[in-house]
């Protein structure tokens, strides 16, 4: 059933959940915060679902209306019945949600893979957003793209040896260590260190809950010509990373090909204390 607007009013800065119906199937989302305020839905980077931005949600909700769903085929979200959807088919069935749960106006926010969709959610009805935020974007050569499509997102099948989860905590935890995760050498080591490790464990056991379809959407993204949608944007936009992202080194390109964009820098999510800082940042661009 469709989440009902009206228990939202309880929401306070309590963390909740729902789904919502569309024609596609079932989204799941997390919410918080105060319906009249303004909403900012926020879309979380590839892989695992929005709970990785448990800390920002819970941030923002202290001056906005917060919606942040899984994304079609990861988390608790229903996959699409496509077996090569692209970025379009993603922001299609996340804009139904929006019409559905009549959030008609909002900021939008959309971390790596996410950020691609809420530009595109942006080309399907401009008039829905209010200012984007574009963070962590890549931009990739032909040759990068290449090979990301090649390694980055293999299809995984469970095995009875139970290997698949294994490879999956492999898979989430190398993601921090290493850029792409796959390329264990010495150039290739991240200047960081790894997070909690329950938040290694929930993204974990996200990427498990929907090990048939979590590579859909990175294959999507990485086939997505970014800059030809990022190019004819005309909504206020800021692009945002923080320092340590993997995708930080294409922060200048981005700036290039919008450069009527503000910037941000910021700490990420991953602890309460940067998420409070971060959302301080995206709330003083508003």
């Amino acid at each position: 059933m469709c989440q009902k607007f009206d228990a939202f009013v309880e929401m306070k800065l309590n963390v909740k959940r729902g789904y919502v119906e569309t024609s596609f199937g079932q989204i799941h989302f997390r919410y918080a915060g105060d319906k009249s305020n303004p909403a900012i839905s926020i879309f979380h980077p590839s892989p695992g679902s929005a709970r990785q931005l448990h800390f920002l949600i819970e941030a923002l909700s202290k001056n906005f209306f917060v919606y942040a769903p899984d994304t079609p085929g990861n988390g608790l979200s229903d996959p699409l019945n496509k077996e090569v959807p692209e970025i379009e088919d993603y922001a299609h069935v996340h804009y139904l949600a929006l019409k559905k749960l009549k959030i008609n106006k909002t900021h939008l926010f959309g971390s790596h893979t996410g950020a691609s969709i809420a530009a595109s959610i942006v080309k399907i009805d401009p008039k829905i957003v209010d200012r984007l935020f574009l963070d962590s974007v890549g931009l990739y050569s032909s040759s990068e793209r290449s090979a990301l499509l090649k390694n980055y997102a293999p299809t995984v099948k469970t095995k009875i040896t139970g290997e698949h989860l294994l490879w999956t905590w492999n898979f989430i935890r190398d993601q921090w260590l290493f850029w792409p995760w796959y390329e264990h050498k010495a150039k290739n080591r991240l200047n960081r260190g790894l997070p909690e490790l329950s938040y290694l464990n929930d993204m974990c056991v996200d990427v498990l809950q929907s090990l048939q379809t979590y590579h859909l959407s990175y294959r999507a993204a990485f086939r997505f010509n970014k800059e030809a949608c990022f190019r004819s944007m005309k909504c206020p936009t800021t692009i945002s990373s923080s320092k340590d992202d993997m995708l930080f080194k294409y922060f200048p390109k981005l700036q290039k090909i919008i450069p009527n964009s503000s910037s941000m820098i910021h700490e990420g999510w991953q602890d309460k204390k940067s998420a409070l800082k971060t959302a301080k940042l995206i709330s003083s661009e508003i």
